[in-house]
């Protein structure tokens, strides 16, 4: 992990202290918690989308030992405590003291509570220095919603790690945004699979170094190095254009994706080749993309083929990441090394 250089910090420092605080107003976020103290601050996220330059800040949580306290979240769907139960026997039989956020068993509609209920159910756990690591409760669809009225600033002097996937993508990029390495990984309702399980410890633990896979006729062969970025196309895609906007500059990108048509698979990623995102990785991670609809008459290993076959860069194409069964941690935010051969493909953590 490199240092933090003087000159990066006093960039960070002055964009944290030009921020002026916009308090929320919508009608529908009603908590005095949010309204008093959480604000929109859109001149911060502003301010860091501007600067859409490689980013070159590493901020590294501590790994964990037995006896740390993770707070599981509920950012987006609902979830029963049946649900859960697993997943936080699973936590506490590695050492871990597990709480929960105040809104992990609220339902709103679909959602795990209202937006205010959300914000605060997580900013309270970021704001929590005994909290080590927060472990998503599972996907859907909410945390859009609620990312512009999370106060992620606390994360850069106290990091702590952030674990999830799927619809999580969003915080995830929202904190490599600022520098802030997190972890693409198991929810805590999905805490079944026993080599995903033992992978995610390793990986919360600091034993993780590599992936590796058999090269395909999918990979391209060669050699990079870069921040490993990105999750969820569907995800990056909705974040376009937005104050959370994948920087994808010099860095490893890494998609996948489930449920989708394949002309949606096509439409996702001609617009990260037209918007120009694809011209600044330097070497792409395909997960596993499960449940899509044909929809037209190509495979999505032709279509992903097709729109990054052309880029010169090494392609790890097949890893056990995302929406599967198996679903095998990633370091988001951390500078790895992807090396594909004519045998086999690894992707190696630094």
């Amino acid at each position: 992990m490199k240092s933090k250089s003087l000159f990066s910090l006093m960039t960070l420092a002055l964009a944290l202290s030009s921020c002026t605080k916009e308090y929320v107003t919508n009608e529908y976020i009603t908590n005095e918690y949010v309204t008093n103290e959480y604000v929109y601050n859109r001149e911060y996220y502003s301010t860091v989308l501007s600067q859409q330059a490689e980013i070159t800040e590493r901020i590294r949580p501590a790994y964990l030992k037995a006896g740390d306290t993770v707070a599981i979240c509920a950012t987006s769907n609902y979830v029963t405590k049946e649900q859960i139960a697993n997943g936080k026997s699973v936590l506490e039989s590695w050492g871990l003291v597990v709480v929960e956020a105040d809104n992990l068993y609220n339902q709103d509609g679909r959602y795990a509570g209202t937006v205010a209920d959300r914000v605060e159910g997580l900013q309270k756990m970021i704001d929590n220095p005994n909290v080590k690591a927060i472990i998503a409760a599972r996907g859907g669809y909410g945390c859009a919603q609620i990312m512009a009225m999370v106060d992620l600033k606390p994360m850069i002097n106290n990091p702590k790690w952030v674990v999830g996937y799927s619809d999580v993508t969003v915080l995830l990029i929202s904190l490599n945004n600022i520098g802030v390495e997190t972890l693409h990984g198991p929810m805590a309702k999905d805490l079944s699979d026993k080599v995903s399980v033992e992978n995610l410890k390793d990986a919360l633990f600091g034993k993780l170094t590599e992936h590796s896979i058999s090269t395909n006729d999918n990979c391209i062969k060669g050699k990079a190095e870069g921040r490993l970025v990105g999750g969820n196309l569907s995800m990056i895609y909705s974040l376009g254009g937005t104050l959370f906007d994948l920087n994808a500059k010099g860095a490893i990108l890494f998609i996948e994706d489930t449920g989708e048509s394949n002309y949606s698979l096509d439409r996702m990623l001609t617009n990260l080749k037209l918007s120009g995102k694809l011209d600044y990785v330097k070497g792409i991670v395909v997960g596993d993309f499960t449940n899509m609809n044909q929809g037209s008459d190509k495979s999505v290993e032709e279509i992903i083929k097709e729109k990054v076959g052309d880029l010169g860069i090494p392609v790890m194409y097949g890893l056990q990441a995302g929406h599967a069964t198996r679903n095998l941690s990633l370091y988001m935010g951390r500078d790895v090394k992807l090396e594909v051969g004519d045998d086999k493909a690894t992707l190696s953590f630094k």
